[in-house]
């Protein structure tokens, strides 16, 4: 070749073969890349620029370049292979034909790794060169590249090229350098990049190279690069491309010179990961499971720790991602039992789809077997649709309260109990046969506020008349038709019937079997800043997070809650935290344990407590020192009380099995929680003393967190629950919404800018055996992508779904109320169905 102006000088060849510099004989590094920089390049070809970026490929990507230039008879051929696999490891594979040149055929073959986080990635690569031609068969070369990006705005890197500086009888492929930086000042849609390139020892004799890519609109994209010398070579190479994408397939065309000619290459992608692709059409229409969206995903690797968030959770920010992402344009939304979704929550699901329909998209419900709350959520959608053979079970609101008294007797059992307040009644599921008064009449005063609740938003959604409604409860059980004549449906549907009516319902938009919104290829050069949300679901504890053995029910730990909040106010990535309560409360000590954590975090960070189906008790202890408090109209809230429970057992043990215990004491108290005899009157004085304290403490705080008179906190509390509207108009919270209200409020009270996107993570879910056993689990609870853990064997529930709601209704899900120690915990559990 002897000489190769041409190729010296394109902006994309200047970045790639560095090599080519000093020497006429040496040979170039592979095919011409279309306009880029080391500080720019995360894609495939990263290997041939910089291999530190082969930690931002992602999932695998194949390329194939071919370059030719007619004027001086030059030919290349590259496939280019990358991605990142599990652990951020970043991989790549290349090969390199090239012909002409002025020099004998030869083939590149390259190796490289990478490692780091999407902020700092450090890379290797190797290149080994094959050709007929002995001096040039030998030769091989390593480079080491570093790419750092502090901010989505800025990108810097550093690359040494054949470190080895080989040398083989006359070809050489001298040690260069490159310094490139890269700014995005306008967002992800203009790039501009500058590279300085030398060799070893002449640094005054290096090129610049100025980059531009730019993002004309989804799915085509523009590039332009400029190379010029500066030190007696001054000669300017310019290149221009233009890039057509669809989701898995690219084309790129690059085309410049200088004056060795046009130099083309042509550029073809294949990837197993979506880019933004050019909208032809009228968008995408999504089917959501809800039942399935809402079922556990653990697996094997749950054993290890890798569980996903609460699948609620999961759900919630999918349908908020969905509700913001353009190429969404409808929903199909399968509605039917809606497992562990109570009333707060179904409000929450409610909203999300107004929220979809608000940002343009259009909803599509169809009912399976459903019942009024699962058909409370369905009502949301622009039309609702039932098939012929649907359950309907719309009959209006009932709530049921077991009470185990009865059985106590006949089991000779009998229970000792102190407690503040004639609203705690917690204990009278097993000391009483019926309801107390005081339990009845907080029954009565939550069913009367769900039920106008529930009417209310049924009929604005369905644009039908409470009578109807009411009407409709009057029925029994529903026939699809006779729902569509009340209004409260649009129609019986067939299974062949689905696709006219979503053409109807979306024109021009398609089914998209794989959609989801997060499955397009990130462009960002760093991760968004995050809101936590840190749950507590199910019944607080101490120790970790975990699932109970029996009925599948979750434990929030507080070692597992505090060490979340710890690290979420620490992370400088995390803009404000959500504590996301969803329990009735537990052990006391747990329950003031994540109470303290909630003070010191928001020292440090906004912190909103956003209130699910139920935050009583423990649970409302554990939310009240956020800043601010959100739940929804129906959250059964408050329940502000403690109690003490133990069973004395003689008359079961002792009067009908024939078993004796004999105690010797050397203190009158010692047997103060022996389990055999009920209480002296001396025992029950002193219990009831260490209740009446705990329980003036909790007022006091509440009085201290909310602000409010403790003579009134006192007024509502002694163990009354509240909906979540009577909880607000008593100064118990702050305002009416769920989870996606928090997280705006969130991001209101920490300052962030209107625009600014955030992204949602979950901090301190419940994890697996094996991560446990080493101490606490991971804390970040998204980091497996959502097909890789779909991909993951389920474990079956300890006890079938129908043994588990038998024994949550007889209470026999929380052995733990007859441990040592004080409770506070929902007066009963209330089933309204």
């Amino acid at each position: 070749m002897r000489a190769l102006p041409l190729l010296l000088l394109l902006p994309g060849l200047a970045l790639a073969q560095t090599g080519l510099i000093v020497q006429p004989a040496s040979p170039p590094r592979g095919v011409t890349l279309p306009p880029t920089s080391a500080a720019l390049v995360d894609e495939a070809t990263a290997l041939s620029v910089n291999p530190a970026g082969l930690r931002f490929v992602g999932p695998a990507q194949l390329f194939y370049l071919h370059e030719r230039n007619l004027a001086q008879d030059q030919v290349g051929d590259g496939l280019y292979l990358g991605a990142t696999l599990l652990g951020g490891l970043g991989a790549g594979f290349s090969l390199d034909w090239m012909r002409g040149h002025g020099l004998p055929d030869y083939r590149k073959t390259s190796f490289g790794l990478a490692v780091g986080s999407r902020k700092l990635s450090l890379g290797v690569g190797y290149h080994n060169l094959s050709s007929r031609d002995p001096d040039l068969n030998r030769l091989y070369g390593f480079d080491l590249g570093l790419t750092l990006r502090p901010t989505r705005f800025l990108s810097v890197a550093a690359v040494v090229k054949d470190i080895n500086d080989p040398v083989e009888g006359a070809f050489t492929m001298p040690r260069s350098y490159s310094l490139a930086v890269g700014v995005r000042p306008f967002g992800e849609r203009v790039t501009l990049g500058a590279d300085y390139l030398a060799s070893d020892g002449a640094w005054d004799e290096g090129r610049l190279t100025y980059t531009l890519q730019a993002a004309v609109i989804p799915g085509v994209g523009l590039g332009a690069g400029l190379s010029h010398g500066l030190g007696s070579d001054r000669t300017l190479a310019l290149q221009f491309a233009a890039t057509l994408d669809s989701s898995f397939f690219g084309l790129t065309y690059a085309g410049g010179g200088a004056e060795g000619g046009l130099d083309h290459v042509v550029a073809v992608r294949l990837s197993a990961q979506k880019y933004p692709a050019l909208r032809l059409g009228g968008g995408s229409v999504a089917l959501v499971d809800l039942d399935d969206e809402l079922r556990e995903r653990g697996g094997t690797l749950s054993l290890l720790g890798f569980n996903e968030p609460d699948p609620y959770l999961r759900l919630t920010r999918w349908m908020d991602e969905a509700t913001k992402d353009p190429r969404l344009k409808g929903v199909v939304l399968k509605v039917s039992g809606l497992p562990g979704v109570d009333w707060g929550k179904a409000e929450e699901l409610h909203q999300a789809v107004l929220r979809m329909r608000a940002a343009g998209k259009r909803v599509l419900a169809v009912l399976y077997s459903v019942d009024d709350r699962a058909y409370f959520v369905g009502s949301a959608a622009n039309e609702v649709y039932a098939l012929s053979s649907s359950s309907l079970l719309i009959n209006g609101l009932a709530a049921s309260v077991i009470s185990l008294g009865g059985t106590m007797e006949k089991l000779g059992v009998t229970w000792d109990v102190a407690r503040v307040g004639e609203y705690k009644t917690a204990t009278e599921q097993l000391t009483r046969r019926d309801m107390s008064p005081a339990e009845r009449e907080t029954v009565e005063a939550y069913l009367d506020s769900q039920t106008a609740h529930d009417v209310a938003a049924v009929t604005k959604a369905r644009r039908i008349t409470p009578e109807r409604l009411r009407e409709a409860w009057g029925a029994g059980i529903l026939t699809a038709q006779r729902a569509t004549e009340l209004g409260l449906v649009d129609g019986v549907l067939l299974p062949e019937e689905l696709e006219d009516k979503l053409k109807k319902l979306v024109p021009g938009a398609s089914y998209d079997p794989t959609y989801s919104p997060r499955d397009e290829r990130e462009l960002r050069w760093t991760g968004l800043r995050r809101i936590a949300v840190v749950p507590v679901l199910g019944t607080i504890s101490g120790g970790k997070s975990r699932k109970s053995p029996l009925g599948g029910e979750a434990i929030a730990g507080a070692e597992t809650v505090a060490l979340a909040l710890e690290r979420a106010q620490r992370d400088p990535s995390v803009a404000a935290i959500v504590l996301r309560v969803d329990s009735g409360g537990g052990e006391v000590l747990a329950s003031e344990l994540m109470y303290r954590a909630v003070l010191e975090a928001k020292k440090h960070k906004t912190v909103i407590a956003s209130m699910g189906d139920v935050a009583a008790s423990g649970g409302y202890y554990t939310a009240m020192g956020a800043d601010e408090i959100w739940a929804s109209p129906t959250t059964l809230t408050g329940s502000i009380g403690v109690f003490y429970i133990k069973p004395a057992l003689r008359g079961l043990l002792g009067d009908k099995l024939g078993v004796n215990e004999q105690t010797i004491t050397r203190a009158p108290m010692a047997e103060v929680l022996n389990s055999w005899r009920p209480w002296t009157e001396a025992e029950q004085k002193a219990v009831q003393a260490w209740v009446d304290a705990a329980y003036d403490d909790f007022i006091t705080q509440v009085s201290v967190a909310r602000k409010l008179d403790k003579a009134k906190v006192d007024a509502v509390a002694r163990g009354r629950v509240w909906a979540g509207t009577a909880a607000k108009e008593h100064g118990l919270v702050d305002g009416m919404g769920g989870l996606m209200d928090a997280v705006q409020a969130a991001r209101k009270r920490a300052g962030v800018p209107p625009g600014e996107e955030l992204d949602l993570v979950v901090m301190g879910d419940a994890r697996g055996l094996f991560s446990s056993m080493g101490g606490e689990p991971g804390i970040d609870a998204s980091l497996l992508p959502e097909p890789v853990l779909e991909s993951l064997p389920l474990e079956p529930p300890a006890l079938p779904p129908g043994i588990q709601a038998l024994v949550r209704e007889v209470g026999l899900e929380a052995p733990w109320m007859q441990e040592p120690g004080l409770k506070a915990v929902q007066p009963y559990t209330l089933k309204v169905h």
